[in-house]
């Protein structure tokens, strides 16, 4: 009994060991990665930064951390700052995720660009986010190509006034992985990502798209990225980005987006897509029955979109032009058709409200 009494103890004692060097190895590893993998150009200062989690997991927990980058590229050190702060961050490592760091950001967190204009004046640009915490898997050991997986149950994104045009964007169940490759040449892309949400709730339209998923990708060199953000004079300016993807669900519609970012600065860019949107008669069938289209602008609106799609019965595609910021149909900034979205809306919720008394009636 002694004997097995004492071979469990050596044991514990034994994996006590091993688990406390397991911790330390992978605190002191976080903390020099903190320290050293910041870009170039880059500086972080936050409130208080301890490690803690022994002995089974070790844990970098940072309070109120901000990153601040001046480009190197910049004219002077002080034209054009990209500056990112977060409540709090964690990132952890355990032996039953050997080869991944587990990052958690938490909310609210803000993206703001400080840049001088010709009167010397600073202009900050801030993109706010509230919401549950953004969990992240990242590969432990450092590379030039490489990806990681996120996720959060809910994200408020509040954007700077006149900077969208769609007002606030609330979204749900969001997953999604980021690709990059700092080797890339001309014939692949810097960095791509893919993203899956729930539901995509557009608070100036009153609206919310379900089943959303977009493929977006950046093509071309790091270099000829880093040269459109970090110009050596003039405005920051947006890169080439390919919306390779966007698929969603609006009531009975499905809703399919390609196109292209062209460049144009961060507040007002500039691109082309085009808009697919299929099965489209039965739901203004069902904007007529509700009420937001009377009978003879449905007919009207029919009519006009039969024309257009002759070649494609059922499908309609246009061509969606995104100039200064502002998202066009042609001429028409897409913003116009906000009454449609809201009158869809609340058609459908007095029919709902007319169901639900009929049944209780």
């Amino acid at each position: 009994m002694k004997k097995a009494l004492l071979s469990f103890a050596v044991g514990a004692g034994g994996c006590f060991l091993v688990l406390s060097g397991y911790w330390w190895a992978s605190a002191q590893y976080l903390q020099k990665q903190a320290d050293t993998t910041m870009p170039l150009g880059c500086q972080t200062h936050y409130t208080s930064r301890v490690v803690n989690g022994w002995p089974w997991y070790a844990q970098l927990d940072t309070q109120n951390m901000r990153m601040v980058c001046t480009p190197l590229l910049a004219a002077r050190s002080s034209a054009f700052q990209i500056i990112y702060a977060a409540t709090r961050v964690t990132a952890n490592t355990a032996f039953w995720r050997p080869f991944f760091v587990h990052v958690r950001l938490v909310s609210p967190m803000v993206v703001e660009t400080l840049h001088n204009a010709q009167e010397g004046e600073e202009t900050p640009v801030v993109l706010r986010m509230e919401g549950d915490p953004i969990e992240l898997d990242l590969p432990l050991s450092r590379r030039a190509a490489g990806h990681t997986v996120f996720q959060t149950p809910f994200l408020h994104v509040l954007f700077p006034a006149g900077a969208s045009h769609m007002g606030d964007m609330v979204l749900q169940n969001v997953r999604g992985k980021a690709f990059w490759n700092m080797q890339a040449t001309q014939e692949q892309s810097t960095a791509s990502i893919f993203v899956k949400a729930q539901r995509w709730g557009i608070t100036g339209w009153q609206t919310v798209l379900e089943d959303v998923q977009a493929a977006v990708a950046i093509p071309g060199p790091t270099t000829n990225v880093r040269e459109s953000i970090f110009p050596s004079n003039g405005a920051a300016a947006w890169p080439d980005v390919l919306v390779q993807r966007f698929t969603a669900r609006w009531r009975d519609l499905n809703l399919k987006m390609t196109g292209q970012v062209r460049g144009g600065e961060l507040l007002h860019p500039t691109g082309d897509f085009w808009l697919s949107v299929a099965n489209w008669q039965p739901f203004l069938e069902n904007l007529r029955r509700e009420g937001a289209l009377s009978a003879q602008e449905a007919t009207g609106m029919a009519t006009m979109l039969a024309r257009v799609t002759r070649e494609q019965p059922g499908n309609l595609q246009m061509p969606l032009m995104l100039r200064n910021g502002t998202m066009q149909l042609g001429t028409l900034p897409v913003s116009a058709l906000q009454p449609v979205f809201q009158a869809a809306r609340h058609a459908a919720q007095e029919t709902g409200a007319q169901v639900g008394r009929a049944r209780a009636n």
